[in-house]
This record gives structure tokens, C-alpha cells and sequence, in this order.
């Protein structure tokens, strides 16, 4: 009655990582959101100051 489950859990992963290189220069920079009309929101960090730009989805690979 209380004996152990020979049931198996399947556990799938659906997480997406937001890890991506640019490219043009093999950069790594974070995906912030997706703007539509093919381009994404992306952030950067360069010489220790965070920056954020606007790239078309194309120019970046994941990483």
C-alpha cells in the first residue's frame, strides 16, 4: 500500500538562454527582448560600461 512508485518522471527542458555572440565580431551580448520586424534588444559589456542596442535578429548567433 505504501511501497515506492515505479512511475518515471520526465523532466523537459523549455528554458531558452539569452547568451548570443554578434557575427561580425564574436562578441557576447544578451538578448533583452524581441522588437519585431526582425530586430532584437540586445546588451553588451565594453571596457566595464553596460551598453544597449538595436541589431537585426540575423546579426547574431547563439552562443
Amino acid at each position: 500500500m505504501f511501497g515506492k512508485s515505479k512511475r518515471t518522471t520526465v523532466t523537459t527542458s523549455t528554458a531558452r538562454s539569452d547568451q548570443y555572440r554578434l557575427k561580425s565580431t564574436g562578441q557576447r551580448v544578451t538578448l533583452l527582448e524581441h522588437l519585431g520586424n526582425g530586430d532584437v534588444r540586445i546588451a553588451m559589456d565594453t571596457d566595464r560600461i553596460c551598453r544597449d542596442d538595436i541589431v537585426s535578429a540575423r546579426d547574431i548567433t547563439p552562443a
